[in-house]
Parts: C-alpha cells; sequence; structure tokens
C-alpha cells in the first residue's frame, strides 16, 4: 500500500489536524467505499452525515451497521437523541477524538455544511467579545482590511482575493490572529475527492436503497420512534417522514416509497449543487462497472495525488 501524503505547516507550533475526505451525493457509494479504505488503511472513519448522528435512526439513514462499527471505528454516529435538535458545533465536538492520535482520519458524507464547518472552521472564534464582535461588524470593509493586516499580517496575505472582500472572513481573521497571530492563517483552498454518478443511474441506486431500506425494517424503526416526541428535524427526515405517515394510515405503501425516492433524488440534486458552488472536488466518475474495489483504489490514488486536507477541529467553541 503506497503511503498515502500529508501536508504540513511547518510555520506553526502546533500541529495542524488533517484528514482525507470523500464526498457526494447520498446513494454514491461514499460510505461503502470509505469502510473499505478504513480496513485496508487502518484509519476512524468521520460521518459527516447531518442524519447519522440521531440514535436509533439507522435503517432510514443508511448508517453503518453494528458489525461495520466493530470493524472500523465511527464517529460523527449516535451521539443525539432524536428528540433533540442537533448543531454543527455538536457534531464537531463529538468527532474531535479522531485526532486524538497520530493518524489520519477519513472524513465521508454530503451535508455540507458539517463538511465547510471542518474545512474552513465555524464563524465564531474561541472566547469572542460580543461586544468586539459587534464593533467590528459595523466597520466598513476597507477599516476590517486594515485592522487584519495590523492584527495578522501573514494571515492576511494568504487570504484569496475574494476573502479580502468578504467582512465576515476578515473579522475572523482578526479575532484568532488575537489569539494566535503566528499560528493561525487562511488555508489554500482544498480539494476533495468525491464521487459522481450519471443522473440516471444515481435515480437508480436511489430507488434501490428505499425499497432495501422498506425489506430491511424501516417501518418497525418507524414505529419504535413514534411515540418518543421526535425534534422537528428528526420528524421529518427523509425516509421517516413517509413512514410515519405510513403508520398513520395517511398514505399506501407504494406512495410512501415514491416519496421517500423523490425526496432522496432532491436531496442528491442539493447536495451536487453545493459542491459544485462552495468546494474544489476531484470527481471520481462511476458508470455501471463501478464497484466498491475499484472506486476504493480511485479513491486512494485521488488521495495519493491531492495529500490529506487540513482541518479546524481545534477551534471548536
Amino acid at each position: 500500500t503506497a503511503i498515502l501524503k500529508r501536508v504540513h505547516n511547518s510555520g506553526c507550533m502546533m500541529q495542524p489536524k488533517e484528514a482525507f475526505f470523500l464526498v457526494g451525493p447520498t446513494a454514491s457509494g461514499k460510505s461503502a467505499v470509505a469502510h473499505h479504505l478504513a480496513l485496508k488503511l487502518g484509519k476512524i472513519v468521520v460521518s459527516a452525515d447531518s442524519m447519522n448522528v440521531y440514535q436509533g435512526m439507522d435503517i432510514g439513514t443508511a448508517k453503518p451497521s453494528l458489525a461495520e462499527r466493530e470493524a472500523v471505528s465511527y464517529l460523527g454516529v449516535d451521539h443525539v437523541n432524536p428528540i433533540h435538535t442537533s448543531h454543527v458545533a455538536d457534531w464537531l465536538r463529538a468527532i474531535q477524538p479522531a485526532w486524538a492520535s497520530s493518524g489520519t482520519p477519513i472524513v465521508s458524507g454530503g451535508t455540507g455544511m458539517y463538511i465547510s464547518a471542518l474545512i474552513k472552521g465555524l464563524d465564531d472564534a474561541p472566547n469572542v467579545d460580543p461586544q468586539r464582535r459587534a464593533l467590528l461588524e459595523g466597520w466598513s470593509c476597507n477599516a476590517l482590511q486594515q485592522e487584519a493586516q495590523r492584527i495578522s499580517p501573514e494571515g492576511y496575505a494568504r487570504m484569496s482575493d475574494d476573502d479580502q472582500l468578504n467582512p465576515r472572513r476578515l473579522i475572523r481573521l482578526i479575532e484568532r490572529g488575537e489569539h494566535t497571530p503566528t499560528c493561525w492563517q487562511e488555508k489554500k483552498k482544498a480539494t476533495l475527492i468525491g464521487l459522481r454518478w450519471p443522473r440516471e443511474l444515481l435515480h437508480a441506486r436511489i430507488e434501490k436503497r428505499v425499497i432495501d431500506m422498506y425489506a430491511a425494517g424501516l417501518l418497525d424503526e418507524a414505529e419504535a420512534l413514534m411515540s418518543k416526541g421526535l425534534s422537528e428535524t428528526a420528524a421529518q427526515a427523509i425516509g421517516y417522514a413517509e413512514a410515519f405517515a405510513l403508520l398513520r394510515g395517511e398514505i399506501q405503501p407504494q406512495e410512501a416509497q415514491e416519496r421517500t425516492v423523490i425526496r432522496t433524488r432532491q436531496l442528491a440534486k442539493r447536495q451536487m449543487t453545493w459542491f459544485r458552488n462552495q468546494l474544489e472536488v476531484d470527481w471520481i466518475e462511476c458508470n455501471e462497472q463501478s464497484h466498491v474495489q475499484m472506486m476504493a483504489d480511485q479513491v486512494q490514488a485521488g488521495w495519493e495525488e491531492q495529500g490529506s486536507v487540513e482541518v479546524d477541529i481545534h477551534a471548536v467553541p
């Protein structure tokens, strides 16, 4: 097995945290490929799926099975009671142990907000002074640029042209620069590895997944959840909302499955739009011949070429 390259920031006393990313729309095969590579390379998997965080919501979220979680260490899974609403900061805190050792974890998922927060960090810096934040938010862009250059000239110089015109990014640099002026800097634009399927093939995979979920006992799982007083987010989760409606007698089984397929297709479309607009992704083009081993080899080759990506895990409030 080739040694995966890593990117280091030698100018910072704190060792940067890094990860290998595998992204893509729902039903693209990310989870199976990530699990395969985690076994092969001896790595932890971080699930970047906002629905995987909920306890007891296993089948409808295509969560890694118990057997898979015994074979590979997973984080970002089962840390929220579905009666509560989960926030991205909760997820960031839950996955921090993935960087407790010297290994570089695999982050796999399609929730753009989670992936963006992990790469770019949350808007709020540690120990932010609300009065100071309010004051900075009233400054002009030019004033923020001057302050950012004064507080962290190296960090400002490394910002992209767009970020130098972005008041929120300038404020964050000012606040972070005050805490770690010699360490924090704007990272180079990260390139992630992703799985992409032709539209018709992805739709077929989605339909098969929904059929398999019902065959695996989604209705039994949904029935066990109905009496818990779920949060609005959990109650409206794709697959579960339709299963609940079916159990209440509001729709028929075929309609429940059709609605789930439609909503899942819509989710996949939104995810691909988000990735196109928000992040640099080196896409692996999948087809009818693609299988887990083949995709895993391509993903690993992509990681070896691109290197690992620095993450902002140390800045979680």
